[in-house]
């Protein structure tokens, strides 16, 4: 009953998303960043959109906050170390399905699960290493996820982001994705409500591409054994498979 009710509630959500959003078209001479707090979240919130703006041969480049180690905390098989160096091979292969190069990928390999937990000096530390390379890359549109994306890590992720775009002194456009907020459809009503402008990205022709992207992240994806299930249930990884995408531009 309750997987029935999430489905349906995906599915209104989308219609008034559709509704209320314009199409996304990349524009001319930009340069795209998406930010990732974990390696994952730039495929599942984003794939269709960095496939427009390869497809119109525009620049993108990916920085992932963390290293993704604590996505299989006390794994018998799989230490943090490993799952760490599992997930960047799974986010290279990932974005090598959609055009983008190795040297496009930037990893900042922030311990994964402390970005809410961070002292003043820790937080401004990695403001700082991510100030640098947003200097160096100077994007127009800077893609990130929601404020209130219901993930702590995203939460912070977005407080960290705003301080290195000051730190860098640039103002690009920023649109925020939702990962865990399609997930809680809820959470998408006052984005929904209240942001100046709703974008769409269109990608039939791009679907498999996407899907084949969230299956490089086997260890997020499929079950880990001895574990029998994944550490992302199957009803999430489904929510993303689809042929569009939605931002918000606040």
């Amino acid at each position: 009953m309750k997987r029935r009710l999430r489905r349906t509630l995906h599915a209104v959500v989308a219609v008034a998303l559709r509704l209320r959003s314009r199409p996304y078209v990349p524009p001319p001479a930009s340069r795209c960043v998406v930010l990732a707090p974990h390696p994952d979240d730039e495929t599942l919130g984003c794939a269709g959109l960095i496939l427009a703006y390869r497809a119109a041969a525009l620049p993108v480049d990916v920085v992932y906050l963390t290293d993704g180690a604590a996505s299989h905390p006390d794994h018998p098989l799989h230490p943090p170390a490993a799952i760490a160096g599992l997930r960047r091979a799974e986010a290279i292969r990932a974005m090598a399905l959609l055009n983008v190069s190795h040297d496009s990928l930037h990893f900042l390999d922030a311990p994964d699960g402390t970005l809410a937990h961070l002292t003043p000096d820790a937080a401004e530390a990695l403001a700082n290493r991510f100030a640098a390379h947003l200097a160096t890359l100077r994007p127009t549109e800077l893609f990130l996820p929601c404020r209130d994306d219901g993930s702590s890590e995203h939460v912070a992720a977005f407080r960290v982001t705003l301080r290195a775009l000051r730190l860098a002194g640039l103002r690009p456009r920023l649109l925020e994705y939702p990962v865990w907020a399609r997930w809680s459809p809820r959470r998408l009503f006052l984005p929904w409500l209240l942001t100046r402008r709703v974008w769409r990205v269109a990608f039939p022709a791009g679907l498999a591409a996407k899907r084949a992207a969230i299956g490089a992240y086997v260890s997020q994806a499929e079950p880990t054994p001895p574990w029998p299930a994944p550490v992302l249930p199957p009803g999430f990884v489904a929510c993303f498979a689809t042929p569009e995408e939605f931002f918000f531009e606040r």
